[in-house]
């Protein structure tokens, strides 16, 4: 293969650096550079072409991590899991072989174009292309876990890394099942984040609870709310201050990405848009 410096030079081709991760623990990211960046748009634009399947719920228009919870509306028996590091544990030979068995591209573009797609010989965490390029590399693994849920009439749903299974048949047995495909695929299940609910149960599915057929906000997400709703009425009739001008946007966002879950939040967040303090009258 020729020397290609896009391909080769990580060092020189990726910001890396840490940021903090919503679980509170930093994570390390791998951001392309100039033509690498370029080169890496380009690439996403055109995965983004090809026709997705149903099941896929994230990086494409109209869906999110709620529709992919409210598939699983009702009561029923569910199974969460998520692919424990799923970008760096999609290595370029599985790249490679998307591109050469999926897209039919000859060995040496496919080679050239794995190298280009990978860094340390995995995907990065933050290049466009990541999240359709680790869905595309591992698309044998999701077709099998969706061939066996349709055997067994389960609802299956994919929202990045995260894998949801509701229906009569979903057990242990089950369960066991889908940790041996994943395993076969080279991946791994997080092993604390797999959980299996009975059909009553309270369930949690991509940061949305779900009763029966409601959807509700988490308990973590009603404490924020609760915290910034504090906040905002400490400083809320000095709208000059600087931390009224900063908590009043990040709380009104908060409420209304929430509306999505709980819709009774979107009166919270009018009487916030439309309070006015004395020195705004």
């Amino acid at each position: 293969m020729p020397e290609l410096s896009i391909a080769k030079k990580d060092i020189d081709n990726y910001q890396v650096f840490d940021q903090m991760g919503n679980n509170g623990k930093p994570r390390t990211i791998q951001h392309p550079k100039n033509k690498q960046n370029e080169i890496h748009n380009r690439i996403a634009n055109l995965l983004t072409r090809i026709e997705l399947p149903d099941y896929l719920h994230s990086g494409r228009k109209k869906h999110s991590h709620i529709t992919n919870a409210t598939q699983h509306l009702g009561s029923k028996k569910v199974l969460t899991t998520d692919i424990k590091k799923f970008f760096q544990s999609t290595t370029r030979e599985m790249v490679f072989r998307f591109f050469n068995k999926t897209l039919h591209c000859s060995s040496d573009v496919s080679d050239i174009l794995s190298y280009i797609c990978t860094f340390n010989s995995h995907i990065p965490t933050g290049s466009q292309l990541s999240m359709p390029l680790a869905f595309w590399s591992n698309i044998d693994m999701f077709e099998q876990l969706d061939n066996l849920s349709a055997s067994l009439d389960v609802k299956m749903t994919v929202y990045v890394d995260d894998l949801t299974f509701s229906g009569e048949q979903v057990n242990k047995h089950f369960q066991s099942i889908v940790k041996k495909i994943i395993i076969s695929n080279g991946q791994t299940p997080h092993p604390l984040k797999t959980k299996l609910f009975n059909k009553n149960d309270l369930k949690i599915i991509t940061g949305v609870v779900i009763k029966d057929d409601k959807t509700l906000i988490t308990n973590k997400q009603h404490k924020l709310i609760y915290q910034s709703f504090e906040s905002w009425k400490g400083c809320r009739d000095e709208p000059l201050l600087e931390s009224y001008i900063k908590i009043k946007p990040k709380l009104l966002g908060r409420l209304n990405a929430l509306s999505g879950i709980d819709p009774k939040l979107k009166d919270k967040a009018k009487s916030l848009m439309n309070y006015k303090s004395a020195a705004e009258i």
